[in-house]
């Protein structure tokens, strides 16, 4: 024993140089971020400018981000405001998104998530990128996910995918699809949570993502457990905490303990159980979450505690617990009244357990959980026979807890059994049908040969049913096809006619008028007045340039869009800008004067029909195609409503251009706020 104590004492003290360690690292941390946070509060306090200005406060939300000690709650808030204020919504999108993550998952406090987003989102909508969307669906989905409105996340979750596929963000889509895949899980729903979250899997295996394959592991090896799949759900799990383990995720090692501890419980090994409960804590611990998971692992080495005859330890960590009243309430709630019921009856208070064990089961029976309903029912039923109150504990099913698993092995070998019979008479009643069918062989032919004709006729029937309206479809497509293709021909002849037509005007009649005014001019005595013939010539020049542009092939598109815009700018009283960075456009030549034409035409819709005060023209070059953006800021018009402008004369040639070229084009409006109008040209 001596020596044994003479290992054991070094060994704590190493121990405790490197917890002392570790807290003085992470306080030097928070001490650091604090300055850090100070210094550019007083930098926000003096700035003017007002981007400088949102720029400093979108910095310091990020190093204050999910540190409730550096007031990050308010701090976000105060940005996402003055991110709205100065029409950056993209920014206040994200803080959004960070701020609902920081009450789900650090405060546990998924309600006032759930009132940020519907304070902003009606603000946010419409107005950010798709991927901005997609996080906000992700967290507000969350949010309905921890209040068990599964309903509500799972509508989110749906969201949520849609513009992750938009935004052709494979990683975002998967996320969504794995948080799906939980709440399918919570269902009970095997089937849907199995799919859903193998349709995951293959994304994050496709992106060599291991985290997120250990969180589809362990959601898997839950749902197997959970439906009486207990060695496979085992192996995912063991699977799961061996890759964990590899990567030293504390994050994912502490949902993991503490499930294979809840399995050890329904096993029977209770020293296993404390012992990941206690893997469980140490490593949240080392995580950003401990604040929010300390509440479910203290009731639960409770729990653990006072069913092992511990009751001294048990009330130890519910007294931890009950230091902050919120760890009682809410979505730990569950958890405490659970701890409380087991403590009174390890002490043998008896009567108190009751009470406790009908308020737990008053707030499991709210979660529609099967499982844990059962199992306060049986709690329930020890009480009632050691309160000697046999008809109570008869009502709260005592025996059937004990007796569940093998009533369902019983009724799956019934099953199993009922299915086999099933199959023996069908084939016995096979066998008995042949030998009858050869003794009354002929008969059973000519019956073969009426079903047969009937089969043939009906067959050739449906045969040239099925034949006549793939005809008449493939016509129809047909048809359609050569419409579009019509269309799209006068459109191209009309472009050459134009060039053709500008060309002469250039080449032919304007050089003939130049010709007659100089001829005027060296003949006559006097100095005749040539005005209207110059007024000719620049008439000419004008409808030479506006049928096609003469410098376009030498300035090229790019080139030939900005000076469309200063010329727009001189004549106008909007204020054209332009944010092109692009200096070559890198789209078939041939799609160049196509495009020229589309932006004259929105140009010419916003001078028309706008009413705006500014309007912005982008070009942005991505991986596979160049985009086209004109934004205008006038009275807009709803798409839903405003049909007839939808199929206007010019709003048909500007899809049909952007068909020719195989351009994708998208029309964003709401009223009062401008228009949007996106061309995606592929390179």
């Amino acid at each position: 024993m001596e020596h044994s104590s003479a290992k054991i004492a070094p060994m704590k003290k190493v121990l405790l140089i490197v917890l002392l360690l570790i807290y003085g690292f992470s306080h030097a941390q928070n001490d650091n971020d604090k300055r850090r946070a100070g210094a550019l509060k007083k930098q926000i306090d003096l700035e003017v400018n007002k981007s400088h200005k949102l720029k400093l406060l979108d910095s310091l939300t990020q190093i204050v981000r999910n540190k409730e000690t550096l007031d990050y709650d308010s701090i976000a808030k105060a940005t996402i405001d003055y991110a709205i204020e100065l029409d950056s919504l993209n920014i206040a999108a994200y803080n959004t998104t960070n701020l609902i993550n920081f009450y789900n998952n650090f405060l546990g406090k998924p309600k006032e998530g759930l009132n940020l987003y519907k304070k902003y989102f009606k603000t946010l909508k419409g107005n950010i990128t798709n991927r901005n969307m997609a996080c906000l669906y992700i967290d507000s989905g969350d949010s309905y996910y921890f209040i068990k409105e599964k309903d509500s996340a799972l509508q989110h979750y749906d969201k949520a995918i849609e513009y992750a596929r938009k935004d052709e963000n494979d990683r975002l889509m998967a996320t969504a699809l794995l948080y799906k895949g939980y709440a399918y899980s919570d269902e009970g729903n095997l089937t849907k949570a199995s799919q859903t979250l193998q349709e995951a899997s293959k994304v994050f295996i496709k992106l060599k993502d291991t985290s997120k394959i250990i969180s589809i592991k362990n959601s898997l090896s839950i749902l197997y457990s959970y439906n009486g799949f207990r060695k496979e759900g085992q192996l995912e799990r063991l699977e799961a905490i061996s890759l964990a383990e590899k990567q030293k995720n504390d994050d994912l090692l502490t949902t993991l303990y503490f499930n294979q501890a809840f399995d050890n419980k329904k096993e029977g090994l209770e020293k296993k159980r404390l012992t990941h409960l206690h893997k469980s804590l140490a490593s949240v611990k080392n995580t950003d979450k401990y604040q929010y998971f300390k509440p479910i692992l203290y009731t639960a080495l409770a729990s653990a505690y006072a069913e092992n005859d511990s009751i001294e330890k048990a009330k130890w960590y519910l007294k931890k617990v009950e230091k902050d009243k919120e760890n009682t309430e809410g979505i730990y709630e569950y958890h405490y009244y659970k701890a409380l019921k087991k403590i009174a009856y390890a002490q043998k208070k008896y009567a108190e357990a009751e009470q406790l064990g009908l308020k737990h089961l008053e707030i499991v029976t709210s979660s529609n959980q099967i499982e844990n309903i059962q199992r306060a029912q049986a709690f329930l039923a020890k009480v009632y026979e050691k309160l000697n109150k046999p008809d109570l504990a008869y009502k709260y099913f005592k025996v059937y807890k004990k007796s569940e698993d093998s009533i369902l092995s019983v009724q799956k070998t019934k099953a199993l059994a009922y299915y086999q019979t099933l199959y023996e008479t069908a084939k016995r009643d096979q066998k008995i049908k042949e030998q009858d069918s050869q003794i009354e062989l002929l008969d059973e032919q000519n019956k073969r040969k009426k079903q047969l004709l009937w089969f043939v006729g009906l067959s050739l029937f449906s045969l040239f049913s099925i034949f006549y309206l793939w005809r008449s479809r493939t016509f129809s497509k047909r048809n359609a096809i050569l419409q579009k293709k019509f269309a799209q021909d006068i459109i191209r002849n009309i472009e050459i006619e134009r060039k053709r037509i500008s060309s002469e005007l250039h080449d032919s009649v304007g050089q003939s008028l130049l010709l007659i005014k100089n001829k005027i001019f060296l003949n006559s005595e006097k100095k005749t007045d040539t005005s209207l013939v110059d007024g000719a010539i620049d008439e000419v020049r004008t409808i030479s340039q506006q049928l096609h542009p003469f410098q376009f092939e030498q300035l090229g598109l790019i080139n030939s869009i900005k000076n469309t815009i200063e010329n727009f700018q001189k004549n106008s009283d909007i204020f054209y800008s332009e944010d092109i960075e692009v200096k070559a456009s890198n789209i078939p030549k041939d799609s160049e004067i196509f495009v020229f034409r589309m932006i004259q035409e929105c140009l010419n819709n916003v001078e028309k029909h706008s009413q705006a005060k500014a309007c912005n023209i982008t070009i942005e070059d991505h991986k596979n195609t160049v985009w086209f953006q004109i934004k205008d800021n006038g009275i807009g018009f709803d798409v839903t409503e405003n049909s007839t402008l939808l199929n206007s004369l010019g709003m048909k040639t500007l899809k049909e251009r952007a068909q020719i070229i195989g351009a994708q084009i998208q029309i964003n409006s709401i009223k009062g706020k401008g228009t949007t109008v996106q061309i995606k040209v592929p390179k």
